[in-house]
């Protein structure tokens, strides 16, 4: 339990690092000139780095300790929060953001094979949950805080906290984690068999499809606040701590649904309910401040129970790829999201709130019928052998 406590407090410094730009896009953009197009691609330049870099560093090191993994990616997200606190211009922040992205792509899946590893293969679900609720934990403070003193003293300010803390994790790390830990290793070799392999290939990038359609809202999801209820940081902040709560409330909900009632059911949960609580969320007027935080509360306990469920399942179709399949789930979390994020600018740019609202739904829909498609798959070939 130590070993997972600490490996949830890093992941919660990586969520900070690579959500905090979500509450300080109105005075990052504000200060740096950015259109929406160029505010969406603060987030996409992290998360194309991370889809293309994640898979590829983690099958580089796939024979390394990993120990000496989680302490190396760390150590890089911090050096690339570094460099975003000091961006002059959106060039330079782009550039640190890709480091920040190559750092956390390198630590997270090696911290949910670490976690999987630690456990026995009836509590893998816990286990998952306790290190991903660092992320979620991350919506309920680092977003809102963030967003806050984004408002209060400068968006780098919020960089140079989070490269702090990731100086002190790369520090934790150093001291408290084993060395020789029993992690099936990955191999530039298992990555491209897995790409080629229809059935996982399919399996990985559903996790692509249904981020895709929540990034969409998620990106501007300050602003969304700001137009619904006309209010100032003091709510954007409150209602970001709002959907935080919900965020920690899925990540548990997909960790007890995995365990209970098998990880296909669960993805069922986390796939078709977000789709009409998007709807809500852009879509209908909500001034009153108790009722969008239901609504974005709703919103993130569906929407964020999709990561255990998802992660355990890969594991069962192929548990000797196990670190692969875990990279290129979080590689494809973060193609979801630089693809979500772009729609969500160009949507913006065209139609505002509402233009949002109505491609969050459409790749909702495409979505569900990717899950559909893969799981009749898996029946298919279940019902063969």
């Amino acid at each position: 339990m130590p070993l997972l406590l600490l490996l949830s407090a890093a992941t919660f410094v990586v969520g900070i690092g690579a959500f905090a730009v979500i509450g300080v896009i109105s005075p990052l953009s504000r200060d740096l000139g950015l259109t929406p197009v160029g505010a969406s691609w603060v987030m996409s330049s992290y998360a194309l780095a991370y889809a293309v870099g994640s898979p590829l560093l983690t099958s580089a090191t796939g024979r390394f300790d990993r120990r000496t993994v989680l302490i190396l990616g760390m150590a890089l997200f911090g050096l690339g929060v570094l460099a975003s606190a000091l961006a002059t211009n959106p060039t330079l922040l782009y550039a640190g953001r890709v480091v920040t992205a190559l750092g956390a792509g390198l630590y997270s899946p090696t911290a949910a094979g670490v976690a999987i590893a630690s456990v026995p293969i009836e509590r893998r679900g816990q286990a998952l949950s306790i290190v991903y609720a660092g992320l979620t934990l991350a919506q309920v403070a680092g977003v809102p805080a963030g967003g806050y003193l984004g408002y209060l003293l400068g968006w780098s300010q919020v960089f140079w906290i989070v490269a702090a803390l990731a100086a002190a994790m790369t520090l934790a790390l150093a001291l408290r984690v084993p060395r020789a830990i029993d992690v099936a290793p990955a191999r530039l070799s298992d990555l491209v068999s897995t790409l080629v392999n229809p059935r996982l290939a399919g399996a990985v990038l559903l996790t692509a499809s249904v981020m895709c359609a929540g990034w969409i809202p998620y990106t501007f999801l300050a602003p969304i606040i700001e137009e619904k209820t006309g209010g100032g940081p003091e709510v954007v902040a409150l209602l970001l701590v709002v959907y935080g709560f919900g965020s920690v409330a899925g990540n548990l909900l997909g960790g007890v649904l995995t365990d209970r009632v098998g990880p296909n059911r669960a993805l069922l949960v986390a796939t078709v309910l977000p789709v009409p609580m998007m709807a809500a969320v852009t879509l209908i007027p909500w001034h009153q401040v108790w009722l969008g935080g239901l609504l974005l509360f709703a919103w993130a306990s569906v929407g964020w129970a999709i990561s255990v469920p998802q992660q355990a399942r890969l594991v069962a179709l192929d548990p000797a790829r196990t670190q692969v399949l875990l990279s290129l789930s979080a590689a494809c979390i973060y193609i979801g999201a630089s693809v979500g994020s772009l729609v969500a600018g160009f949507a913006k740019s065209m139609g505002g709130i509402p233009a949002i609202g109505i491609a969050a739904i459409l790749a909702g829909l495409i979505g569900i019928a990717h899950l559909a498609l893969t799981l009749s798959r898996e029946q298919r070939q279940a019902a063969t052998t």
